[in-house]
């Protein structure tokens, strides 16, 4: 927000400097991110036109003699309209415009221009001119009018945050100034003039969509004179960053900028009967507002209407045909206070960013419009003229009362860290505009309704400290007791996976929760959990696996050439259980490329065993059993695909992403993917491994190798060697061959068998007994028959 600092000190009479001021505020907590100063700057003085002639060699242009009380010089205009006896202002050689050019004496077309005649644009008092300013003031010539129409006043450029509404105006950033320097606030002294009409007569109020507004208040004006404003308003209004437009208009914007408070002005003539009635309105509804644009509407704004036609979206922009013009007469003037959250939602759906849906979304102050009115018919009768109907129409169907909160005196000196007096208490929330009453523990506050934020003793506490001054508060180091409560149990867990994985040669990822339900669809065909307002269309709904933010990652490290990758990333997804969202914690890996990069004797690729094996490490490490049990998923490819089992809970799945991935992010290599439920995990798994004493007696080992149709699982015949002596200390795979010998579909698998007895030493005989007869068992119950090399 920018406020002018000669507008500031109209209200606070403070021997500050500029400097002060700003450092002062932003120390408070009114952040003044930057002291604008203005470019212009130099030699500019009040003129007369004394002669003009057309120029000897151009017929576009004229040589105007100006004086300046005591000196005559010569300009070149091509401004038709400059005439003797027309007051300019003229810039001399050195001075820096508004716009930045810098004035130089220069020839044009064989005449010299010793001085410049000033545009308002490049007095900074328009944002484009096409005519050289023809002053209508009376101004002694010679005046500085850089000094006169205080051109060269300082602007704070401040940071407001959304909870304090109050600051959006000069009064409110006045305020806190005057609280700061223990000067009285002096806000403008209001007087204009009435007729005998009441405003009864002329305007009348409905209000149907109370939720959306709970009090409008309205005034009338006739005889009003629709024309250009003066040069004090023109430059407050620049230095504000809003551009005029005409007397009307900018006495609308100008007490926005005062109060805070936003209101509108409508051509009375184009209100049917006078009867305005503030409505919701209809889905799909269509208007046209003042930037020109047909807007449908969503159904949940608040109109402002007459009995045939919509005259203003309330709270964000009047309609285009309801508006001021050169023509308008009678006016009929707004001041509302409107739904705040209603304007939020009303000002994002329909994409529109107006001054006044950004003060009405943080909220103004509901009780201020008799103020705010009568302000608004000053600045326009000493603008415009006109008279004032008597009174003003207003229905305050939904009151919204000050709030009491209570301060104790010993929690403010506990949160301060020092002990403030009553009296400089009292003196402070007096200087907010606060009413305090004393209580047996401190105070009664009666919190003003422009002060939304305050709603709680930590509120009041803040303010007195802010205004009191941080800076007087003696530093003390604070006391932490030596006691931490370290990591939980989790988040030890989770660092362990990480700490794992990591060292299994895995990269970590973060990637965003949010993914496209586009995407969803048509990879997984799942519902996803949908945003209301997303980001972008990219990013409209939370993701229901890791899958994609790690897709995001390879996809990125592959168009750059980083071909061989292994990622993980441990974070939430989120789904539907029953239409209820719902998250939970996974550990997701992806692998493609060469197993080992760095490695040119190894030209492996990364398998479904790598992945696999960082399963069964895994399982290790956590003392769990994790097991593969083959299924069908639908986005992962048929025979490389499975869920992982713990205590016969599915807790994950593993397998090659299937084409359509590829496809999707125009990968061309073979993508293997795993993902685990942490949390389920972590509720098995053993913080202490369970270990098992060094047998004195020494193991025994067999080999079978087995011919086994494609497709079969080993699992199978492991389980059933495992369970087929008391002696057995393991069974694994030592080899997989296809090729000669081999009859077609089927695979050459040689299981070993470890036997061991804890009380004494198997004799070779007793092995191959049991050996022989669990070979026998497994031909005839899995089919399968033993290969002899």
């Amino acid at each position: 927000m920018l406020v002018p600092i000669e507008w500031l000190r109209e209200y606070v009479k403070t021997d500050w400097s500029d400097e002060e001021i700003a450092n002062t505020l932003t120390m408070s907590g009114t952040s003044v991110s930057n002291l604008i100063t203005p470019a212009l700057n130099g030699k500019i003085l009040c003129a007369l036109v004394k002669k003009v002639s057309i120029h000897p060699n151009s017929d576009k242009l004229h040589v105007c003699e100006v004086f300046d009380g005591s000196h005559t010089h010569t300009t070149v205009t091509s401004d038709m309209r400059v005439v003797e006896g027309s007051k300019v202002a003229i810039a001399f050689p050195g001075t820096t415009l508004a716009n930045e050019n810098i004035v130089e004496a220069t020839s044009i077309k064989g005449v010299n221009s010793q001085v410049v005649m000033c545009s308002l644009e490049e007095l900074g008092l328009e944002t484009k001119s096409e005519c050289v300013h023809q002053i209508d003031e009376d101004i002694p010539l010679g005046t500085d009018l850089i000094e006169f129409w205080k051109l060269n006043g300082k602007t704070l450029e401040i940071e407001i945050t959304p909870n304090r509404p109050d600051c959006l105006g000069v009064i409110g950033v006045a305020r806190e100034l005057a609280a700061l320097c223990r000067k009285p606030l002096e806000k403008p002294q209001i007087s204009f003039k009435e007729t005998d009409k009441a405003i009864a007569d002329l305007v009348e109020i409905s209000i149907d969509d109370v939720d959306g507004c709970p009090r409008y208040s309205a005034g009338f004006m006739e005889s009003v004179q629709v024309k250009p404003s003066p040069i004090w308003m023109r430059r407050r209004l620049m230095n504000s960053g809003i551009r005029p437009i005409n007397n009307i208009v900018d006495a609308s914007n100008y007490v926005m900028l005062e109060t805070g408070h936003p209101v509108h002005i409508f051509d009375y003539s184009k209100i049917s009967d006078g009867h305005i009635i503030v409505r919701k309105a209809l889905k799909d509804e269509q208007v046209l507002l003042l930037d020109e644009k047909t807007y449908s509407l969503k159904g949940i704004e608040t109109l402002i209407t007459d009995k045939t036609k919509i005259l203003a979206v309330g709270g964000i922009m009047g309609a285009a045909d309801s508006g001021v013009n050169d023509k308008t007469k009678d006016i009929v003037l707004e001041v509302a206070y409107f739904n705040p959250v209603r304007i939020r939602r009303s000002s994002k759906a329909l994409n529109i960013k107006s001054d006044a849906s950004y003060r009405f979304e943080r909220g103004v102050d509901p009780n201020d419009a008799f103020f705010v009115l009568s302000r608004l018919v000053q600045i326009i009768q000493q603008l415009a003229g006109g008279i004032a109907a008597k009174g003003f129409a207003d229905l305050y169907v939904k009151r919204i009362a000050p709030r009491e909160v209570a301060l104790r005196k010993s929690r403010l000196n506990l949160i301060m860290g020092t002990a403030v007096n009553d009296e400089k208490t009292e003196e402070i929330l007096k200087s907010l505009e606060m009413e305090s009453q004393k209580t047996s523990e401190g105070w009664k506050v009666i919190v003003p309704t422009f002060r939304p934020d305050i709603s709680i003793e930590e509120d009041l506490i803040e303010e007195v400290g802010r205004i009191y001054g941080y800076e007087k508060i003696s530093t003390q180091m604070p006391r932490i007791p030596a006691i931490g409560g370290g990591w939980s149990n989790l988040q030890t867990f989770r660092k362990k996976i990480r700490e794992f994985l990591i060292a299994s040669g895995l990269d970590e990822t973060m990637n965003l929760s949010f993914t496209s339900s586009k995407l969803i669809e048509q990879l997984m065909k799942l519902n996803p959990v949908r945003l209301n307002n997303p980001l972008t269309e990219e990013m409209d709904c939370l993701r229901p696996s890791l899958v994609f933010g790690l897709m995001d990652s390879l996809a990125y490290n592959m168009r750059r050439q980083l071909k061989d990758v292994k990622f993980f990333e441990i974070a939430k997804v989120y789904y539907l259980e029953n239409s209820t969202p719902t998250e939970r914690e996974k550990i997701g890996i992806i692998m493609s490329g060469q197993l080992n990069e760095d490695d040119y004797t190894d030209q492996r690729s990364v398998s479904l065993l790598n992945l696999k094996g960082i399963l069964d490490e895994l399982s290790d490490h956590l003392s769990i059993k994790l097991e593969v049990e083959p299924t069908q998923i639908d986005w992962l490819v048929s025979g490389r695909s499975g869920k992982i089992i713990l205590h016969d809970q599915p807790v994950g799945i593993i397998g090659m992403l299937s084409k359509i991935f590829n496809q999707m992010y125009d990968i061309k290599a073979e993508i293997y993917y795993m993902e685990l439920d942490l949390e389920v995990i972590f509720k098995s798994y053993k913080t202490v491994r369970q270990l098992k004493a060094i047998l004195n007696y020494p193991a025994v080992r067999r080999d079978i190798s087995l011919l086994i149709p494609v497709g079969f699982s080993s699992k199978e015949i492991i389980s059933f060697l495992n369970n087929s002596s008391e002696y057995i200390e393991k069974v694994g795979i030592s080899d997989v061959y296809r090729g000669k010998d081999i009859p077609e579909d089927t695979i050459s698998v040689t299981f070993y068998v470890i036997y061991r007895a804890i009380d004494r030493s198997l004799t070779d005989e007793e092995v191959n007994s049991i050996f022989e007869n669990t070979v026998r068992q497994i031909e005839t119950r899995f089919g399968v028959r033993r290969r002899f090399a």
